[in-house]
C-alpha cells in the first residue's frame, strides 16, 4: 500500500517537474515540416555567416568599387541619359555579384588564419562566435576559390575571370605563402588589390556598355601610389593585436618612441595629396572651355574640394592620437571617405584631359 502510494507520488512530482520545466520551442527554433523550411533554414544561416565575414572590409571591398561605377558616369552624364536603364541595372547588379565574391574570397582566408586574434578582438566573426567551424571555413575557402573566377567569367568574361585568378594568386602570396612579414607587403597587398579592383569595375561594365568611359593606367597608378603611400593609416588601431600576433606593421616596426613622427608624416602625405589634387585643378579648370566641359570643371572643384576637407580630417585625427576607438573610427569613416572622394575626382580628371588630348589633336 504504502509503496503504491509512493510510487503514484514519484510519478506526479516527475509530471508536475517536466510540465514547468519544458518550455515551447520559440520560432526560430522550430524544426522544420517540409523541405521548403529547411532550406530557408540553411539559406538564412549562411547569409547570416557571410554577413559576419564581410561585415569589417564593407567599405573598402564592396562600397569603393560601387562608389568607383557611379563616379565613372558622374562626368558622362549623357551616356547616363542615353544607356538603357536594363543595362544600367545589370551593371550594378553585376557589380554588386562580382565584388561579394572578390571580398569574399579574401576574408575568408583572412579569418582561418587568424583565428587567435579574432577570438580575442574580433567575437563576432562566425568562427570565433561558433557559427563556423574550422573544417567548415576550409571547405567554403576551397569551394569559394574554385567558383567565384567562374561566376565572374559568366557575368563579365574570361578577362574578369583572369583578373579574379590574379587577385587570388596575391592573396596567397601575401597571406598564406611564403607570407612575407613585411610592413611593405601589407601596403602593397592593398595597393595592388586598389589596382585589381577597378579594372574588375571596368571589365564588368564592358560587359554591358561598351562606350564605358574607363580610368587609364596612369590614372590607376596615381591612385595604388596613394593608397600605398597612405593606407598604414589602417594599422594604427590594431597595433596591440598586431604586436601579440608578431606581424610586423609600419607602426609595429617603428615602436612606440617613432609612433608620432609616423603619425605626422602619414597625415602629411594625406594632406599633402589633397593640396596637390587642388593645384591640378586650377590648372585644368583654366582651359576648360564649352557647356560639357563646364559641368567637368564643376565637378572637378567640388570632389577636389571634398577630398581636401576629408585629408584635413583624417590628418588631424591621425596626429591628435585619441585611442583604438577614435584611431578606427580615422580610418573607417574619414579616410575611406576621402578615398571616395579621391576617385570621383580622379574620374572627372580623366574625362578633362581626354577633352584637351582631342583639342591638341583637331587643332594641330
Amino acid at each position: 500500500m504504502s509503496t503504491t502510494t509512493t510510487s503514484t507520488s514519484t510519478s506526479t512530482q516527475c509530471l508536475t517537474l517536466s510540465t514547468l520545466t519544458i518550455q515551447p520551442l520559440r520560432k526560430d527554433h522550430v524544426v522544420p515540416k517540409d523541405v521548403h523550411g529547411s532550406i530557408r533554414q540553411v539559406l538564412h544561416r549562411e547569409l547570416i555567416i557571410t554577413e559576419r565575414l564581410l561585415r569589417a572590409n564593407i567599405r573598402e571591398g564592396l562600397v569603393l568599387p560601387i562608389i568607383g561605377l557611379i563616379a565613372r558616369f558622374l562626368p558622362a552624364p549623357d551616356l547616363l541619359l542615353t544607356t538603357p536603364w536594363t543595362h544600367l541595372a545589370m551593371v550594378f547588379i553585376k557589380t554588386f555579384l562580382c565584388f561579394v565574391c572578390h571580398l569574399y574570397v579574401f576574408e575568408i582566408v583572412n579569418q582561418v588564419l587568424s583565428i587567435d586574434e579574432d577570438i580575442a578582438n574580433k567575437p563576432h566573426r562566425p568562427i570565433p562566435a561558433g557559427l563556423l567551424s574550422i573544417p567548415g571555413a576550409y571547405r567554403r575557402w576551397l569551394l569559394s576559390w574554385a567558383l567565384c573566377p567562374v561566376i565572374a567569367s559568366h557575368l563579365a568574361g574570361p578577362e574578369a575571370a583572369g583578373l579574379f585568378g590574379a587577385y587570388q594568386a596575391w592573396v596567397y602570396f601575401c597571406y598564406v605563402w611564403p607570407k612575407i612579414n613585411h610592413w611593405i607587403f601589407r601596403n602593397a597587398f592593398a595597393s595592388i588589390g586598389t589596382y585589381n579592383m577597378f579594372r574588375l569595375v571596368d571589365t564588368v561594365a564592358h560587359s554591358e556598355i561598351p562606350s564605358f568611359p574607363v580610368l587609364s593606367t596612369k590614372v590607376l597608378f596615381a591612385l595604388s601610389a596613394w593608397v600605398m603611400t597612405t593606407v598604414h593609416m589602417q594599422e594604427f588601431h590594431d597595433t596591440e593585436g598586431d604586436r601579440r600576433m608578431k606581424r610586423r606593421t609600419l607602426p609595429v616596426v617603428v615602436g612606440p618612441q617613432g609612433e608620432r613622427i609616423l603619425r605626422v608624416g602619414t597625415a602629411l602625405l594625406v594632406v599633402g595629396c589633397g593640396v596637390v589634387l587642388s593645384i591640378a585643378t586650377s590648372s585644368c579648370t583654366k582651359s576648360v572651355t564649352g557647356a560639357n566641359q563646364s559641368w567637368v570643371a564643376s565637378g572637378l572643384v567640388t570632389t577636389s574640394t571634398m577630398h581636401i576637407v576629408f585629408a584635413c580630417i583624417v590628418g588631424f585625427r591621425c596626429v591628435w592620437q585619441g585611442g583604438v576607438a577614435f584611431d578606427r573610427k580615422t580610418y573607417k569613416r574619414f579616410y575611406m571617405l576621402a578615398a571616395y572622394t579621391m576617385v570621383c575626382y580622379l574620374s572627372f580628371w580623366q574625362m578633362t584631359e581626354e577633352k584637351r588630348f582631342v583639342e591638341r589633336i583637331l587643332t594641330e
